[in-house]
C-alpha cells in the first residue's frame, strides 16, 4: 500500500519550500538566468516524480534498481571526469549532474530496509565517495546510515557509518576546486547582505529534514530518519567547509535526487516497517 496521490501532495513540501526559497535566492543576487532556469526546470520534474512517479513494486526490482544507483556512484571515476583532483560528476546533456546528490537520496530509501544487503550495497556507494573523493557526501552517508543503526537496531549500518566518518575526515578538504559562485558558501554570502533573507533560507532548508519526521506525513519511519539525516548532512558539511547547499543553492543534483527519493517515500507504506 501506498501513499494515496491526494496526500502525496505533503511528501513535495520539504522540497519546494526551501528550493523556492532557493530560486529568490538566486534571483535577487543577480544569478545567471541560466542557472535559474536549470533548477526551475529540475523542481518541476522533481515535484512531478515525487506525486506519480514509480519504483518496482518488487523487493528483488527496488534491490537491482540500488543495486545501479551504487554501480552509477563509481560513473565519474569511470568517465575520468576530473577537475581539481576530485571525479563528483555525470554529464546529463550539457549539465554535469553531481553523482553523489543525485544518487545517494534514492538509494538511501531503497536500502532502509534491507538489514543485510542494504548495508553492503551502501558499502559500495561508501567506496565511490571515498574514491571521488566527496567528504561532503560521505557526511551526509555518514548521518543517514547513523540514522538506519539507530531505528533499523543494526550493527551492519553501525559500521557503515564508521566507516564514512573515517573516510569523511580522510577525505576533508582533498581537492584545489575553485570556489562555486551560488553554489557554495550561501548562507554567508546572502547574511553579509540581508541577515533577514539568509534566516528564511536557513529556515527554509531546516524545513525538509524536520518534516520528513512530521508524524502525520505517515512515512516508513527508517526510510524519513535516514532522508532526514542525510539532508542534514549535507547542510551541515556545507556551513563547515566549501560544499554546495542542498536544495538553496544552485543545483539540479539535489533537487532531482531527493525528489526521486521522496517519490520512492511514497510509494513504501509503514505497513512494512516489522518485516
Amino acid at each position: 500500500m501506498s501513499t494515496p496521490i491526494p496526500d502525496r501532495w505533503k511528501l513535495t513540501l520539504p522540497l519546494m519550500l526551501p528550493v523556492l526559497g532557493g530560486l529568490a535566492y538566486l534571483q535577487t543576487f543577480g544569478a545567471p538566468s541560466r542557472l535559474i532556469v536549470i533548477n526551475a526546470l529540475a523542481l518541476v520534474f522533481a515535484l512531478a516524480w515525487t506525486l506519480w512517479g514509480r519504483v518496482p513494486s518488487q523487493r528483488g526490482g527496488r534491490l537491482a534498481l540500488a543495486g545501479l544507483m551504487a554501480f552509477g556512484l563509481f560513473l565519474p571515476l569511470l568517465l575520468q571526469l576530473d577537475a581539481g583532483g576530485v571525479s563528483r560528476w555525470i554529464p546529463l546533456g550539457p549539465v554535469l549532474m553531481h553523482s553523489g546528490t543525485l544518487l545517494l537520496p534514492l538509494l538511501i530509501v531503497l536500502t532502509a530496509r534491507e538489514p543485510r544487503l542494504g548495508p553492503a550495497i551502501l558499502g559500495l556507494a561508501l567506496l565511490a565517495l571515498g574514491l571521488q573523493p566527496d567528504a561532503g557526501t560521505l557526511l551526509g552517508l555518514t548521518a543517514a546510515t547513523a540514522a538506519l543503526a539507530v531505528t533499523q537496531r543494526s550493527t551492519l549500518f553501525a559500521l557503515v557509518s564508521g566507516a564514512a566518518l573515517v573516510l569523511t575526515l580522510a577525505t576533508f578538504g582533498a581537492g584545489t576546486l575553485e570556489p562555486q559562485a551560488f553554489t557554495e558558501g550561501v548562507l554567508a554570502q546572502v547574511w553579509a547582505a540581508a541577515p533577514l533573507l539568509a534566516l528564511g533560507l536557513g529556515a527554509a532548508l531546516l524545513v525538509a529534514p524536520a518534516w520528513l519526521l512530521y508524524r502525520n506525513l505517515h512515512v516508513p519511519r527508517a526510510e524519513g530518519y535516514a532522508l532526514a539525516a542525510l539532508l542534514a548532512g549535507l547542510g551541515v558539511a556545507a556551513i563547515l567547509a566549501p560544499f554546495p547547499f542542498p536544495l538553496i543553492g544552485y543545483g539540479a543534483s539535489p533537487i532531482l535526487g531527493f525528489g526521486l527519493a521522496l517519490g520512492a517515500l511514497g510509494r513504501l507504506s509503514p505497513a512494512r516497517e516489522s518485516r
